[in-house]
């Protein structure tokens, strides 16, 4: 059973839509001085492409969730959603990537807390990454059972 060319190039999408949304906080809501800085040269647009401090916006509550988790919950889906495009019908196989990349994630964060990683830790992104996965999770089971539902029925 081959997966149809519409669905893998949705998951492809999904993917590139992810990592672009999850790039773009950077620039639009946090610092210019980033941690990716101290690694990877930083380009010289990076000073001005800088909104953070012109776009208002309350410090607490959901966009804060956002702005602070949110990259790191978005590069998650995205690695997911690659797995599920690559593995879509090998279940098994499939869902041993997805374990073992969540556990890396998980795990880079974990590693900021004992100062193995470079970065803050945040028990908080732990949680949303948790809540994304199971998320997504979720809406491919239903999905999926919908799928073949839908395929047994025609």
């Amino acid at each position: 059973m081959k997966m149809k060319k519409p669905m893998r190039k949705a998951y492809f999408v999904l993917v590139a839509v992810s990592l672009v949304c999850g790039a773009a906080i950077y620039p639009l809501f946090r610092g210019p001085n980033l941690l990716v800085w101290n690694v990877l040269p930083k380009p010289g647009f990076w000073e001005k492409a800088s909104l953070q401090g012109k776009i208002p916006y309350e410090k607490r509550g959901f966009l804060s969730v956002l702005t602070g988790s949110g990259p790191d919950c978005l590069w998650l889906l995205s690695g997911i959603l690659v797995l599920r495009g690559v593995w879509f019908f090998e279940r098994k196989t499939q869902a041993a990537y997805i374990a073992v990349f969540y556990i890396i994630a998980a795990g880079y964060n974990g590693g900021q807390y004992f100062g193995i990683v470079p970065g803050t830790f945040d028990f908080l992104d732990l949680l949303t990454m948790s809540g994304v996965a199971l998320t997504e999770g979720i809406i491919f089971t239903f999905s999926s059972k919908r799928r073949k539902k839908d395929e047994e029925d025609h």
